[in-house]
């Protein structure tokens, strides 16, 4: 199953290791800072949105900075682990 990003960005469920709220993440957060800052410059991390973005995704192989929230792809990754469950029985 696929979630989608945003910015016609789907990515496979079973990648995402961390979705995270920029909102809620303080500025001197100096440690999501350099982990951004390392992404971009190993060119691992993708801006999807011209705009600020809202939320900070971490995958097995890349990182993405998406204008969706963290909340509604929470939610979107729910409906994904209800749809893998019921697929099970």
């Amino acid at each position: 199953m696929y979630v989608h990003l945003g910015a016609d960005l789907s990515i496979p469920f079973h990648m995402i290791v961390g979705i995270f709220d920029l909102d809620s993440i303080p500025e001197s957060a100096e440690d999501t800072l350099a982990f951004m800052a390392q992404a971009e410059k190993d060119a691992k991390l993708d801006l999807l949105v011209p705009d600020i973005p809202r939320s900070l995704i971490v995958s097995l192989d890349r990182s993405y900075l998406s204008a969706v929230s963290a909340q509604t792809l929470r939610a979107r990754c729910s409906d994904q682990k209800h749809l893998q469950y019921e697929d099970l029985k």
